[in-house]
C-alpha cells in the first residue's frame, strides 16, 4: 500500500515573501482574520518589496490568494527543474502552480510563429518572460538580466535569433 506524498507547507505568515509575475516579490506587512462568505479566513497585507510612484498595498483573503496570482516563492531546486523542463523542449507538464503555467506558456511561444500583430499573444508572452524571469530571480538570488540569460540558454534548442520570445527575454533583462 502507498502512502501518499501530500506536501505539508507552513502557513503564511507576517514577514513572508510571496510572489506575483506582474508586482514582484511582496512582504506580507499583516495578517488579520475576517469574515468572508460566512467563514473566518485569514487575510493578507501585502506591499511589494520594490516601491514604485504610487504606494500600493493588497488585501487578499487566503482563498483568493491563487486566484489572484500571489504564491510562495519556488525553491532554487524547483527552478532548477523549470529551467530543465525548458531545455527538454516538451510542453507537456503535469504541474499547475504558477510558475510552471509560466514555462509552459513560453514553451508554447517559442515554438510558435508568433505574429507580431496579436496583441493579445504579445501581452501573455510579456507577462510569462517578465513573471518567470523575476520568479527565477529571486529562487536563485541573481539579477533579472542573469535569470533571463538562463531562461535564454534553457530555450537555446528552440529559440531563434529572431523570435519574439527572444527579444522579449532581451527587453526583460534590460528593464
Amino acid at each position: 500500500m502507498k502512502k501518499s506524498r501530500v506536501k505539508k507547507t507552513k502557513p503564511i505568515a507576517r514577514k513572508d515573501l510571496l510572489f506575483h509575475a506582474v508586482h514582484g516579490l511582496c512582504l506580507v506587512d499583516k495578517v488579520t482574520r475576517e469574515t468572508r462568505g460566512g467563514k473566518r479566513v485569514a487575510c493578507y497585507s501585502l506591499v511589494p518589496t520594490v516601491m514604485g510612484k504610487m504606494k500600493v498595498r493588497f488585501l487578499v483573503a487566503e482563498p483568493d490568494l491563487e486566484t489572484s496570482g500571489f504564491h510562495k516563492i519556488i525553491s532554487a531546486k524547483e527552478a532548477a527543474k523549470i529551467l530543465e523542463y525548458l531545455k527538454a523542449g516538451d510542453d507537456k507538464s503535469e504541474q499547475t502552480e504558477q510558475p510552471w503555467i509560466l514555462a509552459r506558456n513560453i514553451l508554447c511561444f517559442s515554438k510558435d510563429k508568433l505574429k507580431a500583430r496579436d496583441q493579445r499573444k504579445r501581452q501573455m508572452l510579456e507577462y510569462s518572460v517578465r513573471g518567470l524571469t523575476g520568479e527565477l530571480a529571486s529562487a536563485f538570488g541573481v539579477s533579472l538580466k542573469e535569470s533571463a540569460s538562463r531562461i535564454e540558454k534553457s530555450l537555446s534548442k528552440i529559440l531563434k535569433n529572431d523570435s519574439l520570445v527572444f527579444t522579449t527575454l532581451k527587453r526583460v533583462a534590460e528593464n
